[in-house]
């Protein structure tokens, strides 16, 4: 049973780069979220920090770790990776990295949800540069894409940001789709920021971003919202907190 952790882990790189749809041009992020034992945090971030600091020491190896406020996984921990090619998943498994994890971070763990392998849409993306590193917080907005209507919902996401660049919006936002580990449906809005008072404005106006979509898009806001949440599913909307832990992030 040494090595199960291993085999399972190579096996399903191997699977994802053999059989999911992939792109070698796009941006790859991957995620993995823990639900720790009871009263086990302050050892669980203790262990994860020593982890973080011997394995995730470059910028090839680099992690972040954050911990769900609010919603159904609060006081779960997610350990995210990100701005990677897919070359990287030919070594990205990290032997000796996660045989330390099992031996010395597992144990605190009640349950892993399972690793997600997301892939960055650039142009949904605004204001995002992942060498910046990572903010104190970021609220995790989940839409689930009803079979078929992925256009509907690219296509106001795409006249958002659009307004966001000719506004000069000062928030920072990224947006992910499943590629391998969950539902292919479902859409992930990341709004970053460090600071409550300050998650985003538009320097240059007072009008609000629907007043701002309307002018650029011939008045089209509430047509295109219909569109869009009808593309939705009726259960597809959860939005939670994520709050940084630095001493288990690297270079924190």
């Amino acid at each position: 049973m040494k090595n199960f952790f291993t085999i399972i882990l190579s096996t399903a790189f191997g699977l994802f780069i053999s059989s999911a749809q992939t792109n070698p041009n796009w941006e790859y992020w991957t995620s993995n979220r823990h639900q720790v034992k009871k009263g086990m945090s302050v050892e669980f971030e203790k262990a994860a920090a020593l982890k973080t600091k011997k394995f995730n020491n470059t910028p090839e190896t680099a992690i972040s770790t954050y911990r769900v406020m609010t919603g159904p996984d609060q006081g779960k921990y997610e350990r995210i990776q990100g701005n990677k090619n897919i070359s990287w998943f030919n070594g990205g498994n990290q032997n000796g990295g996660i045989n330390y994890w099992r031996k010395n971070v597992g144990q605190y763990i009640e349950k892993n949800d399972g690793r997600i392998i997301w892939w960055r849409i650039k142009n949904l993306s605004y204001n995002w540069n992942p060498e910046s590193g990572p903010t104190k917080y970021f609220h995790r907005v989940i839409r689930m894409v009803k079979p078929g209507r992925l256009g509907d919902f690219w296509r106001f996401a795409n006249r958002i940001t659009e307004v966001y660049k000719k506004h000069n919006y000062t928030g920072i936002q990224a947006v992910f789709k499943v590629v391998s580990g969950g539902n292919e449906n479902m859409m992930v809005f990341v709004d970053a920021f460090n600071d409550f008072t300050d998650q985003g404005k538009f320097p240059d106006t007072d009008k609000s971003l629907n007043e701002l979509y309307d002018e650029m898009y011939n008045g089209s806001w509430n047509k295109d919202l219909e569109v869009y949440n009808d593309a939705l599913e009726m259960w597809g909307r959860q939005k939670e907190l994520m709050s940084l832990v630095p001493n288990a992030t690297t270079g924190m």
